[in-house]
Parts: structure tokens; sequence; C-alpha cells
């Protein structure tokens, strides 16, 4: 998926925005941007929350302002209560997400053997197909006693109408461990498309991951529909409860 060929309707995109915002302001939450990792990571420790994972560990990476950003909601008292991370990667045709994965999860995983993951040679055409200017999003996490409030679901809504205002990418996507999946929970995050089995392992397997990672993906064109969803008051992930866990911290 190369450039966009349309206008983003900005002052749209800036709406939907502020009904997300509107929503953590009435739970007493502030929302918070930030490409410091390091920073993220000591909110984290600070409210006793998880730390991140491989993609977005500053322990493996090293990201400028404009690779990558994370998003916190702050409480009155100070502390971090959820994040999620995103991060851009401009891949030049002919190199797929397939051969970005296939670098960057041997890099950053273990396999059960102690080495490192490795891809299998025949992969599922979903990475095979997608090229061009993706953003990723993971480090979804969420405070225990704030879970069921939406917020995981919400600040991936959120991080999508960020990508999409700061990047112009036109793939968006996440991972989900096949051993939690909840079907409810990345049609809350506004992702339209899940592959079940989106990369093939070479044994030994992942020590880390679950062997059976579920895709989870929108356009650029999905994106915007989400806005406009969100918008018009309709997007059923706006009210009720969720879970934060489902959507996969790495």
């Amino acid at each position: 998926m190369q450039k966009l060929d349309f206008e983003i309707d900005m002052p749209q995109l800036r709406r939907a925005w502020s009904v997300i915002d509107q929503l953590f302001l009435s739970h007493g939450l502030t929302l918070h941007q930030g490409s410091d990792f390091v920073a993220i990571e000591d909110l984290a420790e600070e409210a006793r929350l998880m730390p991140l994972e491989g993609h977005f560990t500053p322990v493996l990476n090293t990201y400028t302002p404009s690779q990558a950003f994370w998003l916190g909601l702050i409480d009155p008292e100070g502390y971090l209560v959820g994040r999620v991370c995103a991060r851009f990667d401009r891949m030049e045709y002919p190199m797929t997400l397939t051969d970005f994965w296939r670098k960057y999860f041997h890099r950053c995983y273990p396999n059960a053997d102690g080495g490192q993951v490795m891809l299998a040679d025949k992969q599922p055409r979903v990475g095979r197909r997608i090229t061009g200017d993706v953003a990723y999003l993971g480090g979804t996490e969420v405070a225990a006693h704030w879970q069921g409030e939406k917020l995981g679901a919400l600040l991936n809504q959120m991080a999508q109408i960020v990508a999409l205002d700061q990047w112009r990418a036109s793939f968006f996507y996440g991972w989900v461990q096949g051993h939690n999946f909840m079907d409810g929970f990345w049609r809350d995050c506004g992702f339209t498309k899940a592959h079940f089995n989106g990369i093939n392992w070479d044994a030994p397997l992942p020590k880390t991951l679950d062997a059976n990672l579920i895709f989870v993906g929108n356009s650029a064109d999905d994106v915007c529909d989400l806005i406009d969803r969100i918008v018009d008051g309709s997007q059923a992930a706006l009210s009720g409860r969720t879970h934060a866990h489902d959507l996969q911290r790495f």
C-alpha cells in the first residue's frame, strides 16, 4: 500500500480526537503524548504497571520523535493508569511487512532453546501484501483498578487517529496473543481486519510469544471511517465495558 490518494478531513479528525479526549476527562484522566520511552517506563514502574516488551522497550530500541510515540493516561494523583505505543515503519517497495518482521522478531525475541526466533520460509499472504508507510500499535496496558472502562480500546482508537495525523500511514496494525484472544476487544479498538496465525515460525518456537499471533489491522480508509463513526456517535466502543489485556503488549 502506497501513499494516500485523498485529502484527510482534518476538522473531522480533530473532532474525533476531542470526543475521545472528553471521555478520558470525564473519568478524571489526562491524556499525555511523548516520545521518550525511558520516561514512560519510569511512569509504569512507579504505577506498578507491566514494563514494555520487545517492540518498544528502550533496552532493545532507540526511537527518535519522528519514529514512535506513546500515549499515557494520568490520574489526579499523577499516576499512569493506561498506555499505548505506536511506531512508524517505512518500507520502500519491494520490501514488505513480512520482510520487516523476519528481521525484527529475530533481533528482539528468544526461542524456546535460548536462541533467537526465526520465521519460516513460507509465510501467510497478509504480511507479504503490505508495503509502504505502516504504523504498528502495541504496548497496551491498563491498571487493574481501571480495567472494564474501555481505556485500552479508546487508547488504541486515539493512537490510530494520532498516527494518521502525524505520519499519514497507509496501514495500521497490532498483534493479539492467540491464548487470550477475545473477539470484542480488537473490534473495540477500531480494527476491522483479523488474520489468525499471522506468522509461521521455524522450530524451536518462540519462548515469550504465543505461536499463534493474530494480526489485526486497518487501512487508512478504515481509520477515516472510524473517525466518522466516533464523530457521528455510532461507535459502539465509546460506551460499555471491555478488557485491556487482549491486545498483545509487545
